[in-house]
């Protein structure tokens, strides 16, 4: 997969920073996981559950979802070995470690399917629209069952547009209003210029010809969109 690599923006400390300036940085942060949640609860059978984590580094979707669910298991799949280590040590210990593996792979590679769901929050967006998104998601479609739910929330916008220029300058505002020191906010916001994003209407358009259905918005904030896609 060629991808814009994770680790070519400017990332804090993991282990003392990361968890706590995701939450200020990100609008929403914690509603999007209670979406994905609940909307796993609505599909998936009462019934033990193969979850796939697409760009699980960091730990935090198999930590929130599978702490209240102990009949989902999770397979997480990263690129950046140092967020792989990060999870794996937040994972360890828990009751939810017991039931997650995460390893240092790229989607493509992963030797698994068959899974019941899959997650997709706020990675997509590193992997270039070169037929390499294209390529991205038909490799989580092929490791699921057939009408399995993916919740995906990326970035979407077009650099240079003026309202996703906009939201840019409201992402930095929120920061500066969650405590974030402004330089340290422009600097996270100029992030959004380096990332893959495309529009909202070209990730439905690659979702679709990866063979996802029934796309179901189910959140937004900002430049961040999510859907459920069915395999």
């Amino acid at each position: 997969m060629t991808a814009l690599k994770f680790e070519d923006q400017e990332l804090p400390d993991l282990d003392a920073d990361y968890v706590r300036l995701a939450e200020q940085f990100i609008p929403g942060r914690q509603a999007i996981f209670a979406i994905v949640e609940a909307s796993l609860l609505e599909l998936l059978p009462k019934e033990p559950a193969r979850i796939l984590v697409v760009g699980a580094g960091g730990g935090e979707e198999i930590l929130r979802l599978g702490s209240d669910n102990p009949d989902w298991s999770f397979v997480g799949v990263d690129t950046y070995r140092p967020m792989v280590e990060l999870a794996r040590r937040r994972l360890a210990g828990t009751p939810v470690g017991a039931r997650a593996k995460v390893d240092e792979t790229a989607i493509e590679n992963l030797d698994d399917n068959e899974f019941d769901a899959a997650t997709c929050i706020l990675t997509a967006h590193f992997v270039p629209d070169d037929g390499s998104k294209l390529a991205f998601f038909k490799a989580i479609h092929a490791r699921l069952k057939p009408g399995a739910p993916l919740a995906i929330v990326d970035g979407v916008g077009v650099s240079g547009d003026a309202q996703t220029e906009l939201l840019r300058r409201i992402w930095k505002r929120h920061a500066v209003m969650k405590g974030i020191a402004e330089e340290v906010a422009e600097k996270n916001a100029e992030n959004f210029k380096n990332v893959a994003v495309v529009s909202a209407e070209r990730e439905e358009e690659l979702l679709t010809s990866a063979a996802f259905e029934r796309l179901t918005p189910i959140f937004r904030g900002l430049a961040i969109k999510g859907w459920l896609a069915f395999a």
